[in-house]
């Protein structure tokens, strides 16, 4: 069974989101692709190492008139979504029958982007108009975190299971359990050492259901893709601390690391306001506003 893994330690630093626009035609910085032109990394950006160094030093200098902390510099980069599209479900459907009734529902904190249906997609109906989104993101780790919000108080009568697939359906990884939190929480699941990697260049998909409904339990459904990086930026983040590995994540376009690293920060410095507004500027950039203030808590 899994265990909840509560915030730990006091807070002692943060990080301060710049969440910049983007077109689909901007390449993602440092990893490598089947199409070496669009690999790159910016050489007039400073280095995440110059970029940590540089905001210490500052701190260090303001401390003396102005006790708050400083944090690093964070710009999330959006990737491209494959063109012929993720198809899958962020939010799930309204709370009904032996489900609890919640103001916001089921939510995996990934990405989302509408799209039209295509051939073998079967449509989504939001409001009065029909599509698809695309529901994806990206990772370099050969076992990534999986984080959700789960709007129900988690009790032994609430069982949650997570799945994993490959493109062809083949079952990866799948398990069920039981948790205890006494209000809605955002929740993160790691993908055990014991499961076999994430290849890399291949596309997994992944549900998340809520047990509460003998039949059309809640749902989200989305994809992580796993790539490479280029062996100057897989060196940083061998010899780099977690503030420089989110930095690296972010401009490479890597949403399951850099939220993942984001959430570890969080949860080592549960009481610093700084990390909190960092999170929700994160979960803003990609429309989960609703969701952002929720607790963090990890199996």
């Amino acid at each position: 069974m899994s265990k909840i893994k509560l915030p730990l330690a006091p807070p002692i630093l943060g990080i301060t989101l710049a969440i910049v626009s983007f077109s689909s035609s901007i390449a993602l910085p440092g990893i490598s692709t089947a199409n070496p032109s669009n690999s790159r990394l910016d050489s007039d950006q400073r280095s995440p190492k110059a970029e940590v160094a540089h905001n210490h030093r500052e701190q260090e200098r303001i401390t003396s008139r102005n006790p708050q902390p400083l944090g690093i510099s964070l710009a999330w980069m959006p990737p491209n979504v494959p063109e012929r599209g993720v198809p899958g479900k962020r939010k799930a459907a309204a709370s009904r029958g032996q489900c609890p009734k919640v103001k916001e529902p089921l939510t995996a904190l990934v990405p989302a982007t509408p799209s039209m249906a295509s051939d073998g997609q079967i449509p989504l109906t939001v409001g009065h108009a029909t599509g698809t989104e695309s529901v994806f993101g990206l990772t370099v780790v050969s076992h990534p975190t999986f984080w959700f919000y789960v709007p129900y108080a988690l009790t032994p009568d609430l069982p949650l299971e997570f799945v994993l697939q490959d493109e062809n359906h083949n079952e990866i990884y799948s398990t069920k359990f039981v948790a205890s939190s006494s209000s809605p929480s955002v929740v993160g699941i790691e993908l055990p050492s014991t499961v076999a990697s994430l290849e890399v260049g291949k596309q997994y998909r992944w549900y998340f259901v809520v047990k509460c409904e003998p039949l059309g339990s809640p749902v989200v459904t989305g994809w992580v893709k796993r790539m490479s990086l280029n062996p100057s930026l897989k060196n940083q983040l061998d010899q780099g601390t977690l503030e420089q590995k989110a930095i690296i994540y972010a401009r490479s376009g890597l949403w399951y690391d850099t939220l993942n690293a984001l959430a570890k920060l969080r949860q080592q410095n549960s009481d610093n306001d700084l990390l909190i507004k960092d999170w929700v500027k994160l979960l803003q950039s990609v429309g989960l506003d609703a969701i952002a203030l929720a607790p963090l808590l990890e199996f």
